[in-house]
């Protein structure tokens, strides 16, 4: 099954599960705010490359300030931007006023507005999702939020509350009251 037909059936599918009645959604996470421990390393404009065990990057962050707290602990980012790689090319980009990194737990919570694009790559096409407080896992490469959360592609234009998108699994979610459509100009309203 091809990329947009399958991103299609799960987008449908989850459609279909809304209609049908609420999807239970994670527990929503504390709230994210920065560390209060003694700061320990701080660092002006930076950018952090990750690599999987073959050499292949795995991700890239970069932020204005990193901020850490204890040795190896939390780090408080400004303006973070996180790319997502897969086989070799960015997979998403996702952008935040802030975000607390985890290095440990493999975890970017970002902090307010969140930005995601998926960029269009032989038959996928672009897609952007505009969300908050998004938990990003950088080893699974699945990003998840409980906030209000819009989707947009060439043709669909969604909105909906609780979000999931697996990269690896090539899945997006809409997971509460989702609203779908579908028009040439891709945006809410009339075309």
């Amino acid at each position: 099954m091809n990329r947009p037909l399958r991103r299609l059936l799960i987008t449908g599918l989850a459609t279909l599960a809304t209609l049908a009645g609420p999807v239970q959604a994670e527990e929503p996470p504390a709230v994210i705010a920065m560390p209060t421990d003694a700061l320990t390393l701080q660092i002006d404009g930076f950018t952090l490359h990750t690599t999987d065990a073959d050499g292949q990057p795995t991700h890239r962050l970069r932020g204005t300030r990193l901020r850490e707290f204890g040795r190896d602990g939390p780090q408080w980012i400004d303006d973070p931007v996180l790319d997502l790689y897969a086989e070799g090319t960015i997979d998403w980009h996702w952008t935040a006023p802030a975000a607390l990194h985890r290095p440990s737990a493999q975890t970017l919570d970002t902090v307010g507005p969140t930005h995601g694009r998926q960029p269009a790559l032989e038959d996928r096409v672009e897609t952007v999702i505009e969300s908050s407080d998004v938990r990003i896992a950088t080893d699974t490469m699945v990003a998840t939020s409980q906030a209000f959360s819009t989707l947009t592609q060439p043709g669909l234009f969604q909105r909906g509350t609780g979000l999931r998108v697996d990269s690896q699994a090539d899945t997006i979610e809409l997971l509460n009251d989702v609203y779908s459509l579908y028009s040439e100009t891709s945006e809410e309203g009339h075309p």
